[in-house]
């Protein structure tokens, strides 16, 4: 089954990849406070290395270089982690509203058993949608 086949919670498996636990990772060191506070204090520390290393262009890749690469990462693992998070919310309120719609489908009222018509199609929505 490809990942972008429609699967409900229970077919997922608990094995998460080599990649998959470095992003979860990075996203639980990144988004804390103590991260945040290194950076500034590098930064701070950065720049008056300008003085001892006499060239504006030296001063100015000894920061930049290595922090774009840096960004470059963790922008590829916090993705990875953000589309992990939106899958598994995704089938958490498939399951929700497959379940709704069985309900309500048992309705005597008309209304209800259209809205859970809706229902059924929303289930695995976020697979068939286009951005056109």
């Amino acid at each position: 089954m490809s990942d972008d086949e429609h699967r409900n919670p229970s077919e997922v498996s608990s094995e998460r990849s080599w990649f998959d636990e470095v992003a979860a990772r990075a996203q639980d060191i990144a988004s804390r406070d103590v991260f945040f506070l290194a950076i500034v204090g590098l930064t701070v520390l950065w720049a008056p290395s300008y003085f001892l290393l006499h060239s504006l262009d030296h001063w100015y890749i000894a920061f930049v270089l290595p922090a774009e690469i840096l960004t470059l990462f963790l922008v590829v693992l916090l993705e990875n982690h953000n589309r992990r998070s939106e899958q598994a919310l995704h089938r958490k309120l498939d399951a929700f509203a497959a379940a709704l719609a069985a309900i309500a489908a048992d309705s005597a009222s008309e209304d209800v058993r259209k809205h859970a018509k809706e229902l059924r199609a929303a289930v695995g929505l976020q697979d068939r949608e286009s951005t056109d």
